[in-house]
C-alpha cells in the first residue's frame, strides 16, 4: 500500500480521510477492495495470510501499461462470475461508460454507506415533520429523552425535572452520574420561522441568572446566523449548544429515538487464522 501511496502522490490528509462511517481510512478501504478485484481476475495469487504476488498473466497485464479498470477486469470469467455471484449487474455496451465511472469512483464499503446515509437521510425529514406536529408538551419530552439517549440523566444519580414554564427553562437534566453538574434545556417547537439572536441571548441570560455553565436550545426550525454570532460573547465558562430541527432529527436516528430497526445486514471477511496450517 506504501508504494501505491508513493505512486499516486497522496498527501498526508488524503491518507487520513475517512469512509463516512469513521471506521477505516479512504486508502485502505480501496486498496482492500483493489486486492480483491485483481485477486477475483486471477492477476495476483494468495501466498499466504496478508500477502499477495503478481501472477504471469497479471505481469503481462502490468507491463501492457492498460489502465485496469472494473470495466477492464469484466475480460476475465473469473472477475465476471464474481460480479454475478455478488449480484452485481454487469453493465451494457450502452451503459458502460455510466458504470465505468460509478465503479471506479466507489467501493462496495462506500456505497453501502451511501446508501445507508440516502436512507437516513430520507427519515430523518419524515421524523422531522411528525416532531413539528406534535404538542409543544410532548416535545418538551422529547428533547429530555433524547438527551438521556445520548447519556445524560442515566442510572438513577438524577431527577430530570419539566417546567412548562420557568423563564423560558423546558428541562434540567444532569450530565454526570452524580447529578453535580446540571444541563439546562430550552425546546421551541415551531412549524417555521427563524429563532433570532434575541431567543438565544434571553436563555443565555437565564443561564447566567442560575449560575449555570452549560445550556442546550433545541428547536424544530432553524436559527439565524445572529443567533449563532450570539455565541461568540458568551464567558469563557458558559457553553451553549444549539441544535436546529435537522440536527434532532438526524440525532434521533443515530440514538435510536422514536425509530426502529427494520433490517440488519452483515458484512463479514476471510477469517485468515481458520486456513493456516500448523505443520
Amino acid at each position: 500500500m506504501n508504494n501505491a501511496i508513493v505512486d499516486l502522490q497522496l498527501t498526508e490528509e488524503d491518507c487520513a480521510e475517512m469512509i463516512r462511517s469513521q471506521r477505516k481510512t479512504q486508502v485502505s478501504d480501496r486498496t482492500s477492495w483493489a486486492v480483491t478485484y485483481l485477486f477475483q481476475a486471477g492477476l495476483i495469487e494468495r501466498v499466504s495470510r496478508g500477502e499477495y504476488r503478481i501472477t504471469e498473466e497479471g505481469r503481462k497485464v502490468y507491463l501492457s501499461g492498460e489502465k485496469i479498470t472494473k470495466d477492464f477486469l469484466r475480460n476475465y470469467n473469473s472477475f465476471v462470475d464474481f460480479q454475478q455471484r455478488r449480484n452485481e449487474p454487469t453493465p451494457t455496451a450502452t451503459d458502460s461508460h455510466q458504470h465505468n465511472i460509478v465503479f471506479t469512483e466507489t467501493t462496495p464499503s462506500e456505497a453501502i454507506e451511501e446508501a445507508v446515509n440516502e436512507i437516513n437521510s430520507s427519515l430523518a425529514s419524515e421524523i422531522l415533520e411528525l416532531v413539528k406536529k406534535q404538542s409543544p408538551r410532548f416535545f418538551e419530552q422529547l428533547v429530555v429523552d433524547l438527551l438521556m439517549k445520548m447519556g445524560y440523566g442515566q442510572n438513577g444519580f438524577t431527577e430530570v425535572t419539566r417546567y412548562s414554564k420557568d423563564e423560558g427553562i423546558d428541562g434540567i437534566i444532569a450530565e454526570d452520574k452524580l447529578g453535580l453538574n446540571k444541563v439546562y434545556l430550552q425546546a421551541k417547537r415551531w412549524d417555521n420561522g427563524t429563532v433570532g439572536r434575541k431567543d438565544v441571548t434571553s436563555f443565555i441570560g437565564t443561564l447566567t441568572s442560575k449560575s449555570s455553565k452549560k445550556g442546550v436550545f433545541i428547536t424544530t426550525s432553524t436559527f439565524s446566523k445572529e443567533a449563532y454570532d450570539s455565541l461568540n460573547h458568551l464567558p469563557s465558562d458558559v457553553s451553549v449548544v444549539l441544535i436546529d430541527g435537522i440536527t434532532l432529527a438526524n440525532y434521533m436516528v443515530e440514538f435510536n429515538l422514536g425509530v426502529t430497526i427494520k433490517k440488519t445486514y452483515e458484512v463479514k471477511r476471510i477469517d485468515s487464522d481458520y486456513f493456516e496450517e500448523n505443520i
